[in-house]
């Protein structure tokens, strides 16, 4: 039983990453209808980010400020430049991010080799909990996921910025006539799922080494814990990766963790078959022509 619990708790860590990624493209498929395959590339960026500012000395913590800080800048700027001209063919920007994946890695394998990158553990305490070994920079990883999710979720639900947000999923056009800057928020909405990722990147060298190609397997796991909790909706993104996290860690405490990629994707077909629009309930994309 130990063992399982620390197992959960080995999966919860991975599954807080994996969440970053499902929220960011949760938001920006509710309010785009884009569907941005390269949000697990921005991730691998924000974990070289990291490594190039712990490699000159920074502490990590800075180096994760570092790291949200540019992939919210690129997020910025490929929006602008790439992302923005397929708002009207949803399709068109699901090619975009299919060709930035190719980009992004040929760009850090260039630069800096397709060789794993590590860190030193930000964290390296060993608690003992009641016979259960927990480490303390996975303990990290997961109050810091819950701090910036709670903080996303107040923001969107709560805020008059938020509202208007939700105006603008549910009707862009709409929300376009009552005077919501909707081509602004959508550029805000690519900026945070950037930043979230961003953040994303850094947590997860802190835990595992990294290559170019380590977004590609997190961002298959982002979208299916945002098809299991419904596309667009970012209460079902959070309770998916939650649920994954605990599939995850039965999996490995129960010595079958070479099946975890299986079990994880065996459910989002389970749910995809019985509740099409995920456990709580997706969106289909913005309603605009």
């Amino acid at each position: 039983m130990d063992i399982l619990i620390q197992q959960i708790l080995n999966g919860l860590s991975i599954a807080s990453v994996i969440t970053l990624i499902a929220v960011g493209v949760t938001l920006i498929f509710g309010l785009t209808g884009i569907i941005n395959f390269a949000h697990g590339e921005f991730l691998m960026v924000g974990s070289i980010v990291t490594w190039l500012a712990v490699q000159a000395g920074l502490s990590f913590y800075l180096a994760l400020v570092l790291a949200i800080l540019a992939v919210g800048v690129m997020g910025f700027v490929l929006e602008r430049g790439l992302f923005r001209f397929t708002l009207t063919r949803p399709t068109n920007g699901f090619i975009v991010s299919l060709g930035l994946i190719v980009v992004l890695q040929h760009i850090v394998i260039f630069f800096y080799d397709p060789n794993q990158k590590s860190i030193p553990r930000p964290l390296t305490g060993i608690w003992d909990v009641a016979g259960v070994r927990i480490a303390s920079v996975r303990v990290m990883v997961i109050l810091v996921t819950i701090a910036v999710v709670a903080l996303t979720f107040v923001m969107v639900t709560r805020s008059r910025y938020g509202r208007a947000l939700r105006a603008a999923v549910d009707d862009r056009d709409t929300a376009a006539l009552m005077g919501i800057p909707v081509r602004r928020y959508i550029t805000g909405v690519f900026v945070l799922g950037s930043a979230l990722a961003g953040l994303g990147g850094a947590l997860l060298i802190a835990l595992f080494p990294i290559t170019p190609f380590t977004g590609g397997t997190m961002v298959m796991k982002g979208f299916a814990v945002a098809l299991i909790g419904g596309l667009g909706n970012l209460t079902g993104a959070v309770v998916a990766g939650l649920i994954l996290g605990i599939v995850e860690g039965f999996s490995a405490g129960y010595g079958f963790s070479a099946w975890t990629d299986a079990y994880s994707f065996a459910l989002m077909i389970l749910v995809l078959l019985f509740r099409p629009n995920g456990l709580f309930g997706g969106t289909s994309g913005p309603k605009m022509a």
